[in-house]
């Protein structure tokens, strides 16, 4: 790791790629300067002194993480991990196995927003656009999540969530910082590749989906607080409500 060279991207993020014994040193197959260039500029100063690095393998050692630069001889099985992440007040180091995303470019690009989104979630931003549509829509009591760890933060709120003492305090602020982590990712995400709604929830009892409506307005208000980079826009496609016929136009 220490020998691999380190990039800075014009927004100001750290990352490298490890590769693997015999070849280049080189991001452009999987698009990795462009992945690390999608992180808005303005977020990045929350992510702190962190940096990522693109690896090979990820394998779990007892309960340590090792790289490895080459497959598992034949016969010897391993416990391969997709990514790592390690939060220290030094700084913060994110690993990511290209390997194990090796068929899954859309995967790739998922696992590292999300990981992101959830570093720069550990920063409180002074800014209270974001906390404030939370509190606006946990006081209208309905809805869902974007995954299941937010919607069992947010149904830990109480009942009457329209409460002031139910949006503040710890099991606010985890809520918030989930919530947030969701919304971040899902953006930047969005606008690195095509993301289709469908295609982000699976069918799981007792967890709603976020509506499209609240996840239009959750991606625009973080587009407000932290727009794009040169080259990256987000677009939302909303599908109008088809209306019904009146009985007049019926006869």
């Amino acid at each position: 790791m220490r020998a691999s060279q380190v990039r800075t991207a014009e927004n100001g993020f750290v990352y490298a790629v490890l590769a693997e014994p015999g070849e280049p040193e080189t991001e452009d197959e999987r698009g990795l300067a462009r992945l690390a260039a999608a992180v808005p500029r303005t977020l990045v100063p929350r992510l702190g002194r962190a940096g990522c690095y693109f690896v090979p393998w990820l394998v779990k050692v007892r309960r340590s993480v090792a790289i490895a630069t080459q497959a598992a001889p034949e016969g010897e099985t391993r416990k391969e991990l997709c990514h790592h992440l390690d939060v220290k007040p030094s700084g913060n180091l994110l690993l990511i196995s290209l390997r194990f995303y090796e068929h899954d470019s859309y995967g790739l690009a998922m696992e590292f927003f999300d990981k992101v989104a959830y570093l720069a979630t550990l920063d409180d931003d002074e800014r209270a656009d974001f906390p404030d549509l939370l509190r606006k829509e946990v006081a209208q009591s309905a809805g869902g999540e974007l995954t299941p760890e937010a919607w069992e933060w947010r149904q830990g709120l109480g009942k009457d969530a329209s409460e002031s003492a139910a949006v503040t305090g710890a099991r606010w602020t985890s809520y918030r910082r989930a919530a947030e982590t969701d919304a971040l990712g899902l953006y930047m995400a969005a606008l690195y590749t095509d993301v289709f709604y469908e295609d982000l929830f699976e069918q799981e009892p007792g967890f709603p989906p976020l509506p499209p409506d609240q996840v239009y307005e959750r991606m625009r208000t973080v587009e407000r607080l932290f727009p794009p980079n040169r080259g990256y826009s987000l677009q939302m496609v909303r599908q109008r409500p088809r209306r019904r016929r009146s009985a007049a136009q019926n006869n």
